[in-house]
């Protein structure tokens, strides 16, 4: 009995070591697992030189990037105001005479011509130049508009125009008169332009397969007579004023010089006219 006893007694001790040492070789493996992971991330992370090194070019690129981005914001914006004052240039043109006092602007697209007009303007094809209609010599032409070329491809559509145009030192009543010949004006014609009464005349021709359709304004102010002229020459003549419709015999599109008339007349709305600057500095 006492040998059995001696026996089991045995077995349980061989038990129990059997027991500690698989309790030792666990912790001893997640002692190991844990010493080579933090031999593994020590090895992975950067030298305090190296890693040091990189954080500061990485600062420094980001301390780089917004001024980057700045400046490259600001030459972007810059180019697109640039961008866009040139496309105001180009497309709505503002005329300006201090000597006379007068200032208006282009419609978007046309050309704004200063001063007496070159010998090849396109004018009223066969029907000459654009004319100025004061009843005395002495005016001067200060600027015109008119459309760029093709413009209305495909019609009879030759040329447009509004123009202005002072004669200083004249009267009142030369001012109301016009050197329009009589079989040539049509009906009597007034408008206010920047609060001054202009009166005038529609005026009509045709020639030469040519046709024309126009008005012609006067007012006095400032020892001055303003004129404003504008209107339309069409290829073709239709026998009487503003009837060009359909088509015309070489199949082009007529337009209506009655419509074109109308949208030049929006310039008037434009037109401003005040006191020279010599003669307000006088006043002063």
């Amino acid at each position: 009995m006492s040998e059995n006893l001696g026996n089991e007694l045995a077995e349980r001790e061989s038990t129990k070591t059997v027991s500690l040492d698989s309790a030792r070789v666990a912790i001893a493996c997640a002692a190991l697992l844990y010493a080579v992971s933090w031999v593994m991330g020590c090895s992975t992370t950067p030298s305090h030189h190296s890693g040091g090194g990189k954080k500061l070019a990485s600062s420094h690129e980001l301390n780089r990037r917004p001024d980057e981005e700045k400046t490259l914001s600001a030459i972007s914006g810059r180019k697109l105001t640039l961008e866009k004052m040139s496309q105001r240039a180009a497309t709505s043109l503002q005329f300006s005479n201090e000597e006379y006092g007068v200032a208006f602007d282009a419609p978007k697209g046309y050309v704004l011509k200063e001063g007496e007009l070159p010998s090849m303007d396109r004018g009223l094809g066969y029907l000459g130049p654009i004319a100025m209609h004061f009843a005395e010599p002495g005016g001067i032409r200060l600027a015109t508009v008119e459309p760029p070329q093709g413009l209305h491809l495909g019609t009879n559509f030759v040329n447009e125009f509004f123009t202005i145009s002072a004669h200083y030192g004249s009267t009142q009543a030369v001012c109301n008169d016009f050197d329009i010949p009589a079989e040539s004006r049509g009906a009597p014609v007034s408008r206010t332009v920047d609060g001054l009464d202009f009166h005038g005349f529609a005026e009509y021709s045709a020639a030469s397969m040519h046709e024309y359709n126009g008005i012609y304004l006067h007012a006095y102010t400032n020892d001055t007579c303003y004129e404003i002229g504008y209107g339309v020459a069409t290829a073709g003549s239709s026998g009487s004023s503003g009837s060009a419709s359909g088509s015309s015999s070489n199949n082009l599109k007529n337009i209506n010089p009655e419509n074109q008339l109308r949208k030049l007349e929006r310039i008037l709305e434009n037109v401003h006219i005040n006191p020279p600057e010599f003669e307000r500095n006088t006043a002063d």
